[in-house]
């Protein structure tokens, strides 16, 4: 990823889970706003990854059919 700037924030987290934040900071050196950015990350590409699920399977009732649209395509050509 190539170097972005980024905003500061501050967030008010329950103790234990900052305490986990903590221990797993330590055991793999990446800094607490690392973990937290990488799991935001990990929720919003989940949600947009669910979203698109129930887009896919939405249908149209207004929109022609497959044969319906070959039939009048070649009237636009």
């Amino acid at each position: 990823m190539r170097n972005q700037s980024k905003n500061r924030i501050s967030i008010t987290i329950m103790p234990h889970l900052n305490e986990l934040l903590d221990e797993h900071s330590t055991q793999t050196g990446l800094s607490k706003s690392s973990l937290i950015e990488e799991a935001v990350l990990q929720y919003f590409k989940k949600k947009l990854s669910e979203e698109a699920e129930i887009i896919a399977k939405t249908k149209f009732d207004d929109l022609p059919t497959e044969d319906e649209w070959l039939l009048i395509s070649p009237l636009w050509d």
